[in-house]
């Protein structure tokens, strides 16, 4: 097929969508909202424009297509290929399809029924979402970056011995490739000698665990690289504990030996540590273990709190309490004497011009040259925060939506069913007055419908038993004249369905009842009509009877050419169901229709 070129816009959408006029008319109402959009009706073309190259910021995806794949199987072939934002957009909402979708990476499920408004809304805030999402991964690769371009040799290893992670100095310490050493015991690897002896040295704590409780410090030692080749070291441990102060990890640095002892972080400007610590995008700052003071900090650091650095060295931690709500503080401060560290604890910062945002702070404490240090790293999360509680308001502003549309539906088929009334009023044939009759009955089960999802709280289903019950009376006022003439046997499980199979459910006993109403009681004669609505492990069974005339011998329900039997049997096959009748002349009449449960496997 012939691929448009898209412009630029607020987003580029692929619609996939396999129904012309629906497609259509998505197109044309994304594209008046300023969005660019390309359309295909099938799993081959979507999965060819992705592939083309052609820029797509989101995927429109129906999940019914009828070429041999669904929307969800083509959503994980295409997921498979690149990264992108897929919402879905589906008639079909039961549980196994939600459960399938649930399962792959989306960003949205919205019911065709839903307005326009309501899925460019979804379209905003997914968009919105991706780029969120996109912003942590880059926030993410910088920090794997940070670690990898540190001057020291960075490993942590599991509470076993074997090698987590490793950075690109310490791999070249030991003369060996990531791929040799990831999951392999640190110990076949690392040939670590006390210099001055010249004896391997161990590390007691991997054969008693319990034993490394605190950072530990070792000097004067040498690696032995797999070519020979020695770097002098110092190394640190400190281990890596739960919440329940368990081991869980340990990290050991080696930094290099220099020519003088070092007792603060350098301050050199050529060096690589300090070209990494200060060009860093992460807000980044250094202090001491012993009062608080700090040693440096960032530019980053500078700017997301908007103090100079001249400001900060040499001042203590507990100077800048301002910047924090007091109860946060404390917070923060018990974890870390819990802890010894933190792992992306939330905090509320306050500038000084009085404008607020948050921060994820994360903490380690290390040792050179027997003086303890912090580092600290704060990431700004304000916008990420931001978007989500838009995205949770629009998701509450989607329910009110839906709710509103239900209403709006329900209000149009009750003036539809005015107007047949008021153009009833002219017909003074009594055969077309009973035509507009039966249309009026059969738009009030519709109706009934829509009125009991915006009274719900679930949106997606029907309670069958409240809405039986509110269309035995709307049609007992409609078709009965005499209220002592018929009485009503009313018996009816809790049982909720689906929306697409409430309607022609509720059609089906529109037309049962209202032939029952009509037709079994002739003359002055009454007598009772029973709706029974029951649940089976497997089946959902209606049954309507009533103890009057029983069919004419030239009526057949299953095969005659009625066109309200006409229309039964045909509503009961889209159900997958059966129907079944029992009639007797002048002992009444009973139809049974029975369907499944729960829908089948066919999305």
């Amino acid at each position: 097929m012939p691929f448009t070129e898209l412009k630029h816009s607020l987003g580029h959408i692929l619609l996939v969508e396999d129904e012309a006029i629906l497609a259509i008319s998505q197109s044309e109402f994304l594209k008046n909202k300023g969005y660019s959009v390309q359309y295909v009706s099938n799993t081959n073309d979507a999965y060819n424009y992705i592939t083309s190259g052609e820029r797509v910021d989101l995927i429109l995806m129906d999940i019914n297509l009828s070429d041999g794949m669904d929307g969800i199987q083509l959503a994980e072939k295409i997921l498979s290929y690149r990264e992108i934002p897929i919402l879905f957009v589906s008639g079909y909402s039961d549980n196994k399809i939600l459960d399938r979708v649930c399962k792959i990476k989306h960003y949205g499920f919205i019911p065709k029924i839903s307005s326009p408004d309501i899925i460019e809304c979804m379209i905003r805030s997914a968009l919105k979402l991706y780029q969120a999402e996109q912003s942590l991964a880059f926030r993410e690769k910088e920090l794997r970056i940070t670690f990898e371009a540190m001057g020291d040799g960075v490993i942590v290893l599991s509470p076993e011995g074997l090698i987590r992670e490793i950075n690109h100095k310490a791999l070249d310490m030991l003369g060996h490739r990531k791929s040799e050493v990831l999951e392999k015991d640190l110990s076949s690897f690392l040939y670590l000698i006390q210099a001055e002896a010249r004896t391997r040295v161990s590390y007691p704590f991997l054969n008693a665990l319990s034993g490394l409780e605190k950072t530990e410090r070792r000097n004067d030692l040498i690696i032995v690289s797999r070519s020979g080749r020695e770097t002098h070291v110092t190394e640190t441990i400190s281990p890596i504990l739960d919440s329940e102060k368990n081991l869980s990890g340990v990290v050991i640095v080696f930094r290099e030996t220099p020519n003088a002892p070092v007792m603060v972080p350098p301050k050199d400007g050529e060096s690589l540590y300090a070209k990494v610590f200060q060009l860093s995008p992460i807000a980044m700052a250094i202090s001491t273990v012993k009062d608080g003071t700090y040693l440096d900090i960032n530019s980053s650091m500078e700017t997301i709190f908007q103090l100079e650095k001249t400001r900060v060295i040499g001042r203590k931690t507990t100077e800048f309490e301002a910047w924090s709500n007091p109860e946060q503080l404390a917070r923060l401060t018990q974890i870390y004497q819990e802890k010894g560290r933190m792992a992306g604890e939330r905090m509320s910062v306050t500038h000084s011009d009085g404008k607020k945002f948050d921060v994820m702070v994360f903490s380690q404490a290390f040792e050179i040259a027997g003086e303890r240090f912090i580092l600290w790293i704060n990431l700004d999360v304000t916008k990420i925060l931001d978007i989500e509680d838009r995205l949770a308001k629009s998701l509450e502003e989607k329910d009110v939506l839906l709710k509103e549309l239900q209403h709006r539906v329900k209000n149009t088929l009750a003036i539809i069913s005015g107007l047949l009334n008021l153009e009833s009023f002219k017909v003074e044939n009594d055969v077309a007055k009973q035509s507009f009759l039966n249309a009026q009955s059969r738009i009030m089960s519709m109706s009934k419908v829509y009125e009991n999802l915006y009274q719900s709280e679930d949106l997606e289903s029907v309670d069958l038993r409240k809405y039986i019950e509110d269309l035995v009376f709307s049609l007992h006022d409609i078709f009965v004249l005499n209220p002592t003439k018929i009485r009503f046997d009313v018996k009816l499980e809790e049982i909720r369905l689906d929306l697409k199979r409430t309607l022609p459910l509720g059609l089906i006993l529109n037309e049962l009842l209202t032939n029952a109403l009509k037709y079994a009681y002739p003359n002055e004669k009454g007598g009772d009509v029973r709706i029974h609505l029951s649940r089976s492990s497997e089946n959902i069974i209606l049954s309507v009877g009533d103890d009057g005339e029983g069919l004419p011998d030239s009526v057949n329900i299953e095969k005659g050419n009625h066109f309200g039997y006409e229309l039964i049997r045909s509503l009961t096959s889209q159900l997958k169901g059966v129907l079944s009748s029992v009639s007797k002349k002048g002992e009444g009449l009973n139809i049974m229709i029975s369907f499944p449960l729960h829908q089948s496997d066919k999305n």
